[in-house]
């Protein structure tokens, strides 16, 4: 869809990455068909070299800011440098989503 061709583009653009793969998750999170609220991006680039997981994802969310703040409701990121992805080209399974907020009383 257009957010995820969004999502890539200015991925692309900010860290020029080896390996990128753009995962609409949308359906499993029980939002409207068609929507695009819900992602997970796989970002392999050299840029990501000496940087801890938190400076990593920040530079993901500094790209796609405009996105954060609007259509875009959760990101799962995976960001690895092009030797930790030749090391270990795995990607963790994300859990299933529960629905609602975490805070949200649930009533049995």
């Amino acid at each position: 869809g257009p957010l995820a061709r969004t999502i890539r583009a200015k991925l692309d653009a900010a860290l020029q990455p080896t390996h990128l793969q753009v995962l609409d998750e949308s359906s499993r999170h029980g939002v409207p068909p068609g929507s695009e609220t819900h992602f997970a991006v796989v970002v392999v680039s050299g840029r990501f070299a000496g940087l801890s997981p938190l400076q990593r994802h920040r530079l993901v969310h500094a790209a796609l800011s405009t996105e954060l703040a609007g259509p875009l409701h959760a990101l799962a990121i995976v960001a690895k440098t092009p030797q930790q992805w030749e090391s270990d080209p795995q990607v963790p399974p994300r859990p299933p989503c529960l629905g609602g907020s975490k805070h949200e009383q649930r009533k049995e």
